[in-house]
């Protein structure tokens, strides 16, 4: 019997999870296997062995994980595999296959899109929209990351830049440098799940350099979030999954 399992990060506050909860059980719609389940890589249970051992019993041999992750990564690729190892340890005859994270969509694009027009994006070319991203040490998730913005780039007038959280480039330095080019207008979008803690820091340095530098207006979008299209894309990556299995 064939299962999915859906794997989250993990938030440290209670409503995040909730929130997460919420959006798999919706997601969990668009699949027609018989068994389907959710897990955590950390701050919250089930745990991913936990999430697995669950579809077992419930009758699976066959299991499908989905990583509901935006960005591939240390976490897609280390974290997560090694959890599944436990499980294939533990359930030798359990077959698993395992999809990719969000990445490049066109449906990614189009709630980048959105929200830019939210803010009253113009797109009139004296504009620069700055991508916002958590960061990583991984080399393949920067170059998700470059690919996510240049699709967003071929669909407006401005530029499109880059920058991170916790990792170079850096999303304030970015904003100075744009400053000092000049650009009267900034908008940063910041590619992320969940708000509160990440958010608040691009939140907290934004208003900085907006006081710094006043002759820029920087604009802070709503992050890309939860959006219900999302739960396409994790449909597509479990498609993608199961048919690159057989």
């Amino acid at each position: 019997m064939e299962a999915i399992l859906y794997i989250g990060h993990g938030s440290r506050t209670g409503e995040g999870n909730r929130r997460f909860v919420e959006f798999i059980k919706e997601t969990m719609k668009l699949a027609d296997e018989p068994i389907k389940e959710y897990g955590f890589l950390e701050n919250a249970r089930p745990s991913i062995f936990e999430a697995a051992e669950t579809c077992i019993h419930k009758g699976a041999d066959s299991i499908t994980v989905v990583p509901v992750l935006l960005l591939p990564g240390i976490h897609a690729n280390v974290d997560i595999p090694a959890e599944l190892s436990k499980v294939k340890k533990a359930y030798p005859f359990i077959k698993i296959q395992y999809g990719k994270p969000v990445g490049a969509h066109v449906k990614v694009t189009e709630i980048l899109l959105d929200r830019l027009e939210e803010k009253g994006f113009a797109d009139s070319g004296e504009e620069v929209v700055l991508l916002v991203g958590h960061g990583s040490r991984d080399r393949e998730a920067a170059a998700e990351f470059d690919r996510i913005a240049k699709q967003l780039d071929s669909r407006i007038t401005p530029n499109v830049e880059t920058g991170y959280i916790v990792a170079a480039p850096y999303f304030n330095s970015k904003i100075q440098d744009l400053v000092k080019e000049g650009t009267s207008e900034i908008y940063l979008v910041p590619f992320l799940l969940f708000t509160g803690g990440f958010t608040d820091v691009i939140e907290e340095k934004a208003l900085l350099a907006a006081s710094v530098y006043p002759e820029s207006e920087i604009i802070i979008c709503r992050p890309s979030g939860f959006d219900e299209r999302l739960r396409f894309v994790l449909n597509d990556r479990l498609n993608e999954a199961k048919k690159q299995a057989n």
